[in-house]
């Protein structure tokens, strides 16, 4: 019998022992849910002084390039290097070839000048017969004087008796003949054909043997000069503001700096923003302006300095990085703006304020604000997806601002 009341005595007594711990179990503390405040990196807006710079790309061309002409026609007996010519010089020998170089003055083609000589000579002969004909006449008229005035006044005597008319129309035939031989002179040193500055060929268009000039073409080469360079570039309206570039004749503004940057992002040479030409592209609605290089072509007739830049060449496409005047801005992370100008400020109690601000400048890597910021406010680096007015959020380690330009 006692098999039968032992088992429900046990789970009765265990169960008693349950319910007991259960009732005189401590009730847990009620507590609100910890805040789910975001974790943001930020940075402090600092206001510096910078440089305004404005990036632009454009292609390398000399100011002065022209087409060289023969002046007086003929056939070309021979074109640089003339060797007998070039003994003495201390640069390399002029050279009619193209990429060839040639200091001011060079003999660079000679052109067949015996009909020219033939005509100097003739133009000498016309010359001497115009003077003795001129003295013929001044002597006739001494000789007419000395006889008129035997028995008369010779202030009475007409201009035909004193052959006034005669003397006159000799000294027009010795200025035709002076004009004349000039004029020869001129074209037989027009046989030779120098080089009118320091430059190089682009391209050659006569040879040995060719008659140039006389019916045919005049044209002997297409050349550069080596002294300035100029670099053909694109802005828009904001952009030439912002360098306080003046397109206009009263000269206001500015002639900023340009420099040209390599691959790494190195300066090169140097010059200057020149001028404007005043038109604007219909395409891309950008200003034309021309920029000027000295001395950034190669020039073997000038002194190397040390660590000089590789020379340009015409055609060349180049970057050019255009400086203007001096502002105070604030540098703020490209990846702190929301939209183009709209920040997340952080104020002193950690809550999260979305403020619009100016911005006159950008590039790949910052900002620069100039208006609706104050030195050291936080500026919200983390992206929020989602911003409620008053937010509060938790900081993380101070960034410092040491953005620098590129």
């Amino acid at each position: 019998m006692k098999k039968y009341i032992l088992p429900p005595l046990v789970l009765g007594v265990s169960g008693i022992g349950a319910w007991v711990l259960i009732a005189l179990k401590p009730e847990p503390k009620r507590s609100a849910p910890p805040p789910n405040e975001p974790v943001v990196e930020f940075v402090l807006a600092e206001r510096k002084t910078q440089r305004v710079f404005v990036d632009a790309f454009g292609t390398v061309r000399p100011r002065t390039s022209t087409t060289l002409l023969a002046g007086s026609p003929g056939v070309i007996e021979a074109v640089a290097p003339f060797q007998n010519l070039d003994d003495n010089r201390s640069g390399p020998p002029a050279s009619f070839r193209p990429g060839g170089f040639f200091e001011q003055g060079d003999l660079l083609v000679r052109i067949e000048d015996v009909d020219h000589r033939a005509v100097k000579a003739d133009a000498e002969a016309y010359l001497r017969a115009a003077q003795l004909q001129l003295e013929k006449e001044r002597a006739l008229s001494e000789q007419a004087k000395a006889e008129w005035e035997l028995d008369r006044n010779w202030a009475d005597a007409p201009e035909l008796v004193k052959r006034l008319p005669q003397i006159r129309k000799a000294e027009a035939d010795e200025k035709a003949a002076e004009a004349r031989l000039a004029q020869a002179v001129r074209n037989l040193q027009r046989a030779s054909v120098r080089a009118p500055f320091r430059g190089r060929v682009l391209e050659t268009m006569a040879d040995v043997g060719q008659r140039v000039g006389g019916g045919t073409s005049a044209a002997l080469a297409k050349v550069y000069s080596l002294e300035m360079a100029e670099i053909d570039l694109s802005l828009s309206r904001s952009e030439l503001d912002l360098l306080n570039f003046g397109d206009g004749s009263d000269g206001f503004g500015e002639n900023p700096e340009v420099e040209l940057l390599n691959k790494d992002q190195s300066f090169t040479h140097r010059g200057n923003l020149d001028r404007s030409e005043g038109t604007v592209d219909s395409k891309t609605r950008l200003t034309n302006v021309v920029a000027s290089i000295e001395g950034a072509f190669a020039d073997p007739y000038s002194k190397i300095k040390p660590k000089s830049p590789p020379p340009l060449s015409p055609g060349e496409f180049v970057e050019a990085r255009l400086f203007g005047p001096d502002i105070e801005v604030f540098e703020i992370p490209r990846s702190a703006f929301r939209e183009k100008n709209t920040l997340l400020i952080i104020d002193d109690d950690n809550r999260i304020e979305t403020r619009k601000v100016l911005t006159i400048k950008q590039t790949n890597s910052f900002i620069w604000v100039t208006d609706g910021l104050q030195n050291n406010e936080r500026v919200c680096l983390t992206p929020l997806d989602i911003v409620s007015k008053g937010m509060r959020v938790r900081l993380a380690t101070v960034k410092e601002n040491n953005i620098t330009l590129p």
